[in-house]
């Protein structure tokens, strides 16, 4: 079932096939919140919050348009919106407060993830994930994050020579 055909069945009122269009869809949301807002369990907060909004707003989804980008672009608002919020709010430092905050497990993505969250801009580390770990092409990218290609190869590009640098021990 295509991301187009799951939303007519959300405007319809029937969200049994839910659990598909999850599996389908959890990596690059996830990818982009946590680019966005650099915390695994905001991330995971921004995914819920942007599952809910397209339940709702399905209806409003011109079928025949590029479902993924819509999507895409409801989770980055979400992750936007979440980390204005954010920053309203005072913040605690982790390493000053360590009994405080237990370690946090890796996910599934590993300490890669971490790394790249540390050295990498926001749009480098969205369009690193969304290519390297979801195997999206560069196009579908650019769509997805209303960048022009260009911009979104050279991110890449970018993102990868930071990576490379700091795995070898070196300055990113």
């Amino acid at each position: 079932m295509t991301l187009d055909e799951h939303l007519k069945k959300f405007a319809e009122g029937d969200d049994s096939d839910f659990g598909a269009f999850y599996l389908a869809t959890k990596k690059p949301i996830y990818h982009i919140a946590l680019g966005i807002v650099r915390d695994r369990a905001l991330a995971e907060d921004v995914m819920q919050n942007t599952y809910m909004k397209v339940l709702a707003g399905a209806g409003s989804y011109k079928r025949g348009t590029n479902a993924s980008a819509w999507i895409a672009r409801i989770a980055r608002n979400e992750a936007l919106n979440l980390k204005k919020r954010r920053m309203r709010e005072s913040p605690v430092d982790e390493r000053e407060n360590e009994h405080l905050f237990p370690v946090a497990k890796p996910d599934e993505y590993g300490l890669l993830t971490d790394v790249a969250r540390r050295i990498l801009s926001e749009d480098e580390f969205t369009v690193l994930m969304l290519a390297a770990a979801d195997g999206y092409k560069r196009r579908e990218i650019a769509a997805m994050l209303k960048m022009p290609l260009p911009t979104v190869t050279w991110k890449y590009h970018q993102a990868l020579a930071k990576m490379r640098r700091a795995l070898e021990g070196g300055k990113a």
